[in-house]
């Protein structure tokens, strides 16, 4: 009887463990994106999306806000670390020959994400957004 109780607490401490998240993930974060651009493989075109990173941190979903236009799911390359100075969620593109690029995510007290890194010349442009309260 004794086996069958400290089995189950068990299953039931490895399954809220597994069920937790970790630090930052999962805050969803709102963007007015003045410009087309580049998600992965799939162009977008300016408006209003929201951006949510999955439970391991490891994927990045990205949702218009409006129209018909379908998501992307991106996966990210590495983790960025906290920017401690961010006041407010950031987007990075990268801008190569004419076009933009969605390179990263930051959200403040949160690590930052990498979704491309952009090889050769190119210059980044900054887009602000806005948290969502969970």
């Amino acid at each position: 009887m004794t086996r069958r109780i400290f089995l189950t607490v068990a299953a039931v401490v490895l399954v809220l463990i597994a069920g937790s998240r970790p630090a930052g993930a999962q805050s969803p974060a709102d963007f007015k994106i003045p410009f087309d651009f580049v998600a992965g493989s799939k162009a977008f075109t300016a408006g209003q999306y929201s951006l949510t990173a999955d439970m391991t941190g490891e994927i990045l979903t990205l949702r218009p806000m409006a129209g018909k236009e379908s998501g992307a799911v991106l996966a990210v390359e590495a983790r960025l670390g906290e920017r401690k100075q961010a006041s407010e969620p950031e987007l990075i593109f990268d801008k190569l020959n004419g076009k933009y690029y969605l390179s990263e995510l930051h959200v403040p007290g949160e690590d930052g994400y990498l979704v491309l890194a952009t090889k050769g010349a190119h210059t980044h442009e900054s887009v602000k957004g806005a948290k969502k309260k969970s």
